[in-house]
């Protein structure tokens, strides 16, 4: 990067407390281009073309893109596209610009013409001749005169065509502008200026005399104009050029606008400017990464989004999101970061995967290459003024800041096979929370605090000393407290839980976060404790921080923020639940947060609070938190419905339309449009069709935005839908569309009172003859239905029993008469569904089906030495065996072979360790008899995964692939003694999609990689 981003990035900081108390902006102006929230579309989301050459918003707040390809009008979900096979009346495809008047029409630009949008459709206009025009740009003044920068000079709509008026510039424009009294027109070489009614050409001389005039704008008080040969201003009645010492020399731009926030952005060729006031302070090439190639055109809409077109990737929107992030482009050497940490002059120190880097003055400086440190990991740390000290997974380092290099004393050598998770000063000391226990450094040598078989002796999280002096250490198993010259437990909090951050409140209250998403708050033996249910967002703390009155709670799932004050007030049941709220989200899939990596490992210098922000370390780069520029948005969306099927035909509907349907349409579809950009996965969209159904219905898919009803009958109704955006703004009127479904004839009011008269004289005359005809036949009648029955009866008894027959026999195997795989696809796909149905019940609450694959060790000596007739014997009571072994509900399934699977109905998770000891120790002592009289003794190895492997995303894996799971378990055991079992999890960081496209890999990969974690019995 430049002299330029950087003193950029230099702005960042500096620029943080004054904007504190200022007015929110749309897009920062001291955030760099890639800190920006960036979301693109393009032809795989509909869009009809990559290149975009022209942006606007309509006034019912659709976004209105011009490509190469026609017209796409765009609600944030979907694009309709209109073009000259759509719309006959739009004279070419190949749009050039889009202009939204006074009177709301939309004005489209092609090379072979103009049209209109009103009324729901597009209207041709040309030139009063029926020529071809080539339009490159439409303006209006201010008496609402619409004008049109053409290839035959400046054209001025009158009756509906545009035409050339005397005195108006004849040659070929490409631009025209109005700015209060003045129309400003540009071609090549040449800017016309019209005042008073008078045109007065001002030539481009010496190099711009062959520049074409793109764009006009105003900003910072003066008209600048978009050039092939560079960027002009006028100054005292005078073009000049814009130029930067050094710096790109006449660039070809394309598009120029001024934003609300200050910005001036300039589409050039191969890359986009940003100018504030006089000054270039960003430059962004078409090749960096988070760049969006080549603008062609800009735009605003109405919540502060900017819109980018791009010559070859289609549309961007951007706005300011929440977080800085710091990474590639600062100059960070590897994106995930383990650790961050501040020192007094206040550079953050930066621990990655690939070893230590310092961030200063908006840039990152590399210090040590993982090469160079005992393991590459940096994945704790704590600096001092002389020294940085660093923790990685295998041992224990220096940085010496005053030599500036790596130092490893002899005495760290007993770390040298533990991960290091948290250093801090206590006791005149550095004490150390590791994998094997916890250390403590006295200056010369080191000493084991906690030995392996002391509480919380190994698998130590992180220490934290609270301003009482006392020393806590989290572990896996529990807190525990330094008391006494040795460790005690915490009482009443986290009892066996993982801890994994510890924060001292400004109140003198604990707060404590646990890995399995819980956290608790108190003192002494007084602790309570929260998580999902009591309104916490579902993630694991790894973090914490407190500013404000509010705790923020940073994890692998993503930040989110507690007021304290709330935790009293929904212990007294004035509140319902506690007000946590997301605002960084990993998956994007929380309403409201914005998406984002966040946040890496448990254990100390997992993040830091200073003076309010939150620095976090992520999987892409650093992420900070500054809490006053959180924003939301305040912009309630538009909500149209827009589109009705009938006939499986969609058809388009303009705001107002009422339907008149007949009667044979009775099947019917509706599709909506919310008008909000930010984020439209978090929209929230609910409806109701009032004459049918007066509730209000959520749309569980807010991204399919539709509605269906079939076989509706007659009335009048009033469809309504409602929508809010992703800070929660509803809308205050819902979109209405009114219709009627007429009657069919016999559903007429005169049609049923005739048809009543008819019935009511045809059954008084009928009555009688029909009394007696129905007396003189009862009696053969129930005879013959008696004697018909019973031969109904025999016969559907032996289609029963045969049928019955016939798909047990299909579904088990024939040796051990045990179900068989095709019984288990069959009956397995519905179980689950019960079971996923049942997860969020309370009851339900870490409960899990588990899936064991059972291989009998050794079987094939057993057919060696005793024949295959005793091993089908084996075979046979060893199924029986596993029958009687499990419960009621469960099933056994013959998987092939010797192997068996085993499908355990729920249980809680932390019972399926000693249901499996059972089973495998009642094998064990279970004795086969064979044929020949002799007894054998068998022993089994058992593969065992739980389903579903990520609570949190339960469909994440198939049940196939957690059978997988079952299976790498068993081969695993296999190689590795046999006569036991063995349990795969996946570890509490590992993406779903990262662990079900490593499948197919080894075990012991996935458990180097931290994918995944084994436990034997």
């Amino acid at each position: 990067m430049d002299r330029f981003g950087a003193r950029f990035l230099a702005l960042i900081g500096l620029s943080l407390a004054a904007l504190a108390g200022s007015q929110a902006f749309a897009l920062a102006p001291d955030k760099a281009f890639h800190q920006y929230v960036k979301d693109t579309w393009s032809i795989e989301e509909g869009l009809p073309q990559i290149s975009v050459e022209a942006l606007v918003q309509g006034p019912e707040g659709y976004i209105w893109v011009g490509t190469q390809a026609g017209v796409a009008r765009f609600d944030g979900v979907r694009f309709t596209v209109f073009d000259p096979g759509t719309s006959p009346e739009m004279p070419g495809m190949f749009v050039q610009a889009l202009f939204v008047d006074s009177q709301d029409r939309i004005w489209t630009g092609t090379y072979k013409g103009a049209a209109v949008y009103r009324d729901g459709e597009f209207h041709g206009v040309d030139d009063g001749f029926g020529r071809e025009i080539d339009v490159f740009q439409f303006a209006e003044t201010p008496e609402g005169e619409i004008l049109l920068a053409s290839d035959q000079g400046l054209m001025r709509l009158a009756d509906d065509a545009f035409v050339h008026f005397s005195g108006d510039p004849e040659d070929s424009l490409r631009s025209v502008f109005v700015h209060r009294d003045r129309i400003y027109a540009g071609g090549y070489g040449v800017i016309h200026v019209q005042q008073g009614g008078n045109w007065q050409p001002m030539p481009l001389e010496g190099e711009l005399e062959s520049a074409l005039v793109n764009e006009f704008v105003d900003y910072d008080g003066r008209i600048w104009a978009a050039t092939t040969r560079g960027l002009l201003f006028l100054a005292d009645g005078v073009w000049q050029r814009y130029e930067v010492p050094g710096r790109i020399k006449d660039p070809v731009i394309e598009t120029l606008h001024a934003d609300r926030d200050g910005n001036l952005w300039v589409g050039a060729a191969g890359r986009l400017l940003r100018i504030q006031g006089r000054e270039l302070i960003e430059v962004v090439p078409d090749e960096a990464p988070y760049a969006h190639g080549s603008v062609l055109d800009m735009a605003e809409d109405s919540e502060g989004n900017l819109w980018l077109g791009s010559r070859w990737e289609g549309v961007a929107r951007l706005w300011n999101g929440w977080v800085f992030r710091y990474d590639h482009p600062e100059g960070l050497h590897n994106s995930l970061v383990w650790t961050v940490a501040r020192d007094s002059q206040g550079d953050i120190w930066t621990g990655t995967m690939d070893g230590l880097a310092v961030f200063r003055d908006g840039r990152f400086e590399k210090l040590v290459s993982g090469r160079d440190q005992p393991h590459p990991h940096a994945y704790t740390l704590l600096v001092e003024d002389e020294r940085v000290w660093v923790g990685t997974r295998t041992g224990l380092y220096w940085w010496n800041r005053r030599d500036e290099k790596v130092e490893k004393p002899p005495a760290f050598s007993p770390l040298d096979s533990a991960q290091v998770n948290g250093i801090v000063p206590f006791a005149g000391d550095y004490w150390l929370a590791t994998t094997e226990g916890v250390w403590r450094w006295d200056g010369e040598q080191m000493h084991r605090m906690a030995s392996s078989g002391d509480l919380g002796g190994r698998d130590v999280r992180l220490l934290y000393k609270t301003e009482d002096g006392k020393l806590l250490v989290g572990t896996r198993r529990g807190l525990l407290y330094w008391h006494e010259n040795r460790f005690q437990r915490a009482e009443g909090v986290a009892t066996d839980r993982d801890v994994t951050a510890i924060i001292e409140l400004s109140d003198g209250r604990l707060a404590v976060g646990t890995l399995d998403e819980k956290l608790y708050i108190g003192r002494d033996s007084t602790w309570h404790e929260f998580d999902a249910e009591d309104g916490l967002p579902v993630n694991s703390p790894f973090a914490f921080g407190e500013a404000d009155g509010r705790l923020w709670v940073a994890g692998i799932r993503g930040l989110y923020e507690l007021p304290l004050d709330s935790i009293e007030t929904y212990l007294s049941g004035a509140i319902d639940a506690l007000p946590g709220r997301m605002v960084l989200n990993e998956r994007g899939d929380v309403s409201g947060a914005q998406k984002g990596y966040c946040c890496n490992g448990a254990g100390n210098a997992k993040g830091f609070m200073h003076d309010g922000e939150f620095w976090l370390p992520t999987r892409g780069g650093i992420v900070h938190l500054v809490p006053e520029r959180i924003k939301r948005n305040s912009v309630a969306p538009r909500v149209l419905v827009d589109r009705v099927r009938i006939d499986a035909q969609w058809r388009d509907i303009e705001p107002g339309t009422a339907l008149d349907l007949p009667s044979d349409k009775r099947d019917l579809a509706f599709g909506f449009a919310v008008m909000t950009y930010q984020d439209p996965t978090s929209v929230g969209l609910e409806y109701r069709l009032k004459g049918f159904r007066d509730e209000w219905q959520r749309l569980d898919e807010p991204m399919q935005r539709q509605a269906f009803y079939t076989n509706l009958p007659s009335g009048k109704y009033a469809l309504q839908v409602r929508a809010s955006n992703n800070a929660g703004i509803w809308v205050e009127e819902p979109a209405t569309l009114e219709f009627r479904i007429q009657p069919y004839i016999w559903e007429t009011v005169w049609f049923q009172i005739i048809l009543l008269i008819i019935v009511l004289m045809l059954i008084w005359l009928g009555f009688n003859y029909r009394l007696r005809s129905m007396q003189r036949q009862q009696r053969a009648l129930e005879t013959t239905i008696e004697e018909r029955t019973e031969e109904l009866r025999v016969a559907n008894e032996h289609l029963r029993d045969y049928s019955a027959r016939l798909e047990t026999a299909s579904m088990t195997d024939p040796l051990t008469r045990l179900w068989n795989r095709r019984y288990l696809a069959s009956q397995l796909p519905a179980d689950l569904a019960h079971f996923h149905r049942e997860l969020s019940k309370p009851q339900m609450s870490g409960s899990v089906l588990a899936f064991a694959i059972v291989d009998i060790d050794h079987f094939k000596e057993v057919n060696d030495r005793y024949g295959h007739d005793a091993g089908d014997a084996v075979l046979q009571q060893f199924s029986e065996l596993l029958v009687q072994l499990v419960r009621t509900g469960d099933y056994v399934v013959r998987w092939g072979g010797e192997e068996f699977l085993i499908v355990f109905r729920p249980m809680p998770a932390e019972e399926v360790p000693r249901v499996s000891d059972r089973i495998v120790d009642e094998i064990r002592r279970n004795e086969f008899l064979l044929d020949s009289g002799a007894n054998v003794r068998m022993t089994a190895s058992m593969g065992v995964a739980e389903y579903p492997p990520f609570r949190d995303a339960p469909t994440a894996l198939s049940w196939s692939q957690t059978v997988t799971l079952a299976d790498k378990a068993l081969l695993y055991l296999k190689q590795n003694g046999r006569d036991g079992w063995c349990r795969v999890r996946p570890t509490p960081w590992v993406e779903p999609a990262t662990l079900s496209g490593h499948l197919d890999e080894d075990l012991r990969l996935l458990i180097e990689r931290e994918e995944v974690s084994i436990e034997r019995g």
